[in-house]
């Protein structure tokens, strides 16, 4: 019997290979070490936490898990929605799964969000909750996924805003407030993006956004100069988008512009109290989490009138109005140079919803039933 000779690995397999495992190494120590730091260094960088193993560990060291006991209030006001919403999961990944399976899935995933929801009572649900927690529920066990999307809710999707706003839902919407969990079916992906969303300031969804609709702009300005030829090639997220390159370039474009730096040269300020303006000083921690967990209470128990937007007179000089108006002189002088901003309509979508500068609502209401912009 002869033996069948197998193919010596290749120096690019053995190089992959032994990038691996130092990094697993890297990650074990922050994780022994509790060194969030780092653990948050590791996860932005190439392959994230690699595998679902690794993975678990470093979610919960990131969202600072604690096995506790609760006491759960009554039933959420929300709580028809979230039926209606789990209903429609788990139809696009994991693949081909069992109807049997698919049932104990969407179960466990409603026990998940009402969790989270009956935990804190003031939290609002949104379209699109369901999403990312249906990916915890993939990757952790039910008591375990509810725990950590209670600090996924808290930290990083305080959204009500979003409800209050009464923001229909522009193209790259669901990008965001879903971690891209809803417009793509491949799972790993899916569990990528994540490493990096839980290890970044919760605007890191707008810059990969952003970076995936500027990887496109050669196909874009191929397009007719038809609005809503644009808005069709752009809402649909490309399956086999270069996760990796992108996650770069959301790096790099955060880098160069820093969520506060944004707000300022905008002159648009998110509320102080957002996610993304309290990102540094409510969840950089180490040991205060229960402390964390208390102000984020109190920040959701706010009344709207009682959030006010960052500051950002005097640091710059090019207001929104002087930005609204160099976007109206070129919509009427220049149909293609037009297109070529929609590309990064993504960034404006956002700054519509956060924003309290009621003249960037307007004038995009305006454009929008004027049949100009047709994203609505």
């Amino acid at each position: 019997m002869t033996r069948r000779r197998t193919k010596p690995a290749t120096k690019r397999h053995r190089r992959g290979a032994s990038a691996s495992s130092k990094k697993i190494a890297e990650i074990n120590d922050a994780l022994k070490e509790n060194d969030i730091a780092a653990l948050r260094h590791l996860g932005r960088t190439m392959g994230g936490f690699l595998n679902d193993s690794i993975r678990r560990k470093a979610w919960r060291a990131l969202l600072g898990y604690e096995n506790r006991q609760q006491n759960l209030h009554d039933k959420h006001k929300d709580e028809s929605q979230v039926a209606l919403d789990v209903a429609r999961s788990f139809n696009t990944f994991p693949k081909d799964l069992k109807p049997k399976t698919k049932n104990q899935l969407r179960s466990k995933l409603q026990s998940v969000i009402l969790h989270v929801l009956r935990a804190y009572p003031k939290l609002h649900y949104y379209q699109g909750f369901h999403d990312i927690a249906s990916v915890f529920a993939l990757v952790f066990n039910e008591k375990d996924a509810g725990i950590l999307m209670e600090h996924v809710a808290l930290f990083f999707h305080r959204c009500d805003h979003i409800t209050g706003a009464g923001v229909l839902p522009y193209y790259c919407l669901s990008w965001v407030i879903t971690w891209l969990s809803h417009d793509l079916d491949d799972v790993n992906k899916i569990l990528r993006l994540f490493d990096l969303f839980l290890c970044s300031n919760p605007l890191m969804p707008l810059y990969l956004s952003a970076a995936l609709v500027l990887s496109r702009r050669k196909q874009v300005l191929m397009e007719e100069c038809d609005p809503s030829m644009i808005h069709t090639t752009l809402s649909k997220v490309p399956q086999d988008m270069p996760i990796e390159h992108l996650i770069q370039w959301a790096i790099k474009l955060e880098t160069a512009y820093p969520p506060k730096s944004l707000q300022r040269e905008s002159g648009i300020g998110l509320d102080q109290v957002s996610a993304i303006n309290t990102y540094e000083d409510l969840w950089i921690m180490e040991d205060e989490v229960e402390a964390s967990r208390e102000q984020a209470c109190n920040i959701i128990a706010m009344l709207p009138e009682e959030r006010l937007p960052m500051d950002t007179s005097g640091m710059h000089d090019s207001s929104a109005q002087k930005i609204l108006g160099r976007l109206r002189a070129i919509y009427h002088r220049d149909t293609a140079m037009w297109s070529v901003l929609l590309l990064s309509t993504g960034v404006v979508a956002l700054a519509i919803i956060t924003s309290n500068t009621d003249a960037i609502r307007e004038w995009w209401m305006t454009l929008g039933s004027a049949g100009h912009f047709p994203l609505l």
